[in-house]
């Protein structure tokens, strides 16, 4: 099996795609799939010097939409595996090997095992957030927050995501789950540095409990 695609969404997020890269084993350069949401920093400028690739929106859309857009055109390549990952090294580039064997129907989930290292209201959103993915998917969801997960393409024959924002990542395993996809957890360090985060707390509770509530109609 070839290695997955990884989608990396960017907003605003030209400083540390240097870095990112030069952490990026060799072997996995060509499977990188910038998406741009929109950004209005010099990310466009950034990836066009680097002379990787890239997917552009012309405006910021969300996260989910991002990678959902990369999805598009993984699916269009005829890609069969794929790994979501966050730009600011949160996600340590180093540990993408063990993302890439994905037993059949399973999604492998990034799982931060040091919580002391999470900001107060970042510990408790994620509790939270976390335990009401596990009601919804009937299972054990330890980090539902984590961007750092990877999956078989043809998860999206069985599940329709439409959740534009960082709602999309509790929909995706809430629907995998109910589709009867399980999840297997990787550890990750608990990373935290001063890029700005582009999740706004208020609104996206919000938009997290619309989504829940949502779900009980789901079948």
């Amino acid at each position: 099996m070839s290695l997955p695609y990884i989608i990396v969404p960017v907003f605003n997020g030209s400083s540390p795609l240097n870095n990112f890269l030069t952490r990026i084993n060799d072997s996995w350069l060509d499977q990188l799939v910038f998406i741009d949401d929109g950004s209005s920093d010099d990310t466009i400028e950034k990836l066009k010097e680097l002379d990787v690739r890239y997917l552009q929106h012309d405006k910021n859309l969300g996260k989910g939409a991002a990678i959902q857009t990369a999805m598009d055109w993984i699916l269009q390549k005829g890609g069969d595996s794929a790994v979501t990952m966050d730009i600011d090294l949160q996600h340590p580039p180093e540990l993408l090997d063990n993302f890439s064997q994905m037993p059949e129907k399973t999604i492998l989930l990034g799982y931060r095992n040091n919580r002391r290292n999470m900001p107060l209201t970042r510990q408790f959103s994620n509790f939270i957030t976390s335990l009401l993915v596990s009601i919804r998917s009937n299972s054990v969801i330890k980090d539902s927050q984590c961007g750092y997960r990877s999956f078989q393409t043809y998860i999206f024959s069985d599940i329709d995501c439409f959740e534009q924002g960082f709602q999309f990542e509790s929909e995706f395993l809430i629907k995998a789950s109910i589709a009867g996809w399980k999840v297997q957890h990787v550890p990750i360090p608990t990373i935290y540095n001063n890029q700005p985060s582009a999740m706004r707390n208020v609104r996206d509770t919000v938009k997290f409990i619309k989504m829940w509530l949502k779900s009980f109609f789901w079948t």
